[in-house]
């Protein structure tokens, strides 16, 4: 945490005559900053990670890169437009964009699902007289079609690209909302080690990261702690699911949450049984409010 990373600067024998080599900017982050949606590889073996460490190559080269390796939808493969390297807009094609941010009807800001009757801050027809730990819902749409496949697809071995396409569509869409609620830490929901061991990536984590930097406030991945392996959450009653989870969060710095407002990352939220008892825990530590943000919000209540 607080690590400074300075690339090294190109070689000058690899520059052409009279052309002087730029410093790069100092970057300070607390982890290692998301990929986003228009984001080079990160492999140290690939063209785009040499262009970008020569920035001199970069105006030009970029168009080479894709023409060797056109942009391709991260849902459906189909062909993308030519982007710049930092356009963070291109990680879904028109149709597959235009599914993903389809929105069935009115969005309650308390629960985050489609509002039953009138939704104000106070909650919905559907929530209103439910008790929460957390204080608002930030999502991108229901859980259902196109944005539930992205979400499963998202969890695989090679779906660290599509999160981070659906991080930037949340964090565009909630964008002034989270300037309003000040957020000033974001924190994921965690695995358990022994489940971290067989998942490829854990999507919240992703989502944390890079709503952390958009956001450019500090991202808190280890003091959200889960203390012991509990079975899987679906196909659980409610009940069944407050149950399984009660007590399993621990906080490993409480003095690291004191008085902040918290924006605690999950890529779904279901019945809020798992948001409800990691806000509780941080709640309990002293975070001022829990404010959760996810991919999608689940048809289930809790």
């Amino acid at each position: 945490m607080g690590e400074t990373r300075n690339p090294s600067p190109a070689s000058p024998a690899l520059l052409p005559e009279g052309l002087q080599p730029t410093s790069p900017p100092t970057i300070t982050a607390e982890a290692p900053a998301a990929p986003s949606p228009g984001d080079p590889p990160r492999s140290r073996w690939s063209p785009a990670h040499w262009l970008a460490r020569f920035g001199w190559l970069n105006h030009f080269g970029w168009s080479a890169v894709e023409f060797l390796y056109p942009p391709a939808c991260r849902l459906c493969d189909a062909d993308l437009p030519p982007t710049s390297p930092g356009d963070r807009s291109r990680a879904f094609c028109e149709a597959c964009l235009a599914q993903l941010q389809h929105q069935p009807g009115e969005e309650c800001p308390r629960c985050g699902g489609v509002a039953s009757g009138p939704a104000s801050i106070a909650g919905c027809g559907w929530c209103r007289e439910d008790r929460f730990a957390f204080d608002a819902v930030a999502r991108l749409g229901p859980y259902e079609q196109s944005l539930k496949s992205a979400v499963l697809k998202g969890k695989q071995a090679e779906g660290a690209g599509v999160v981070a396409g659906l991080a930037e569509l949340v964090y565009r869409r909630n964008q002034s909302r989270w300037t309003e609620l000040a957020p000033d830490l974001v924190v994921p929901v965690p695995l358990h080690r022994w489940q971290a061991l067989w998942r490829p990536h854990n999507p919240a984590e992703l989502l944390a990261l890079h709503w952390a930097r958009r956001l450019n406030i500090p991202c808190a991945t280890h003091i959200l702690q889960k203390r012991r392996w509990t079975a899987a959450q679906s196909g659980l009653t409610p009940a069944q699911r407050r149950v399984n989870l009660k007590n399993v969060f621990s906080i490993s710095d409480p003095q690291a949450v004191v008085g902040r407002t918290v924006l605690l990352a999950d890529d779904v939220l279901t019945t809020g049984s798992t948001a409800n008892e990691a806000s509780r825990s941080l709640q309990a530590a002293g975070a001022r409010r829990v404010v959760v943000a996810v991919i999608a919000r689940g048809l289930g209540r809790g």
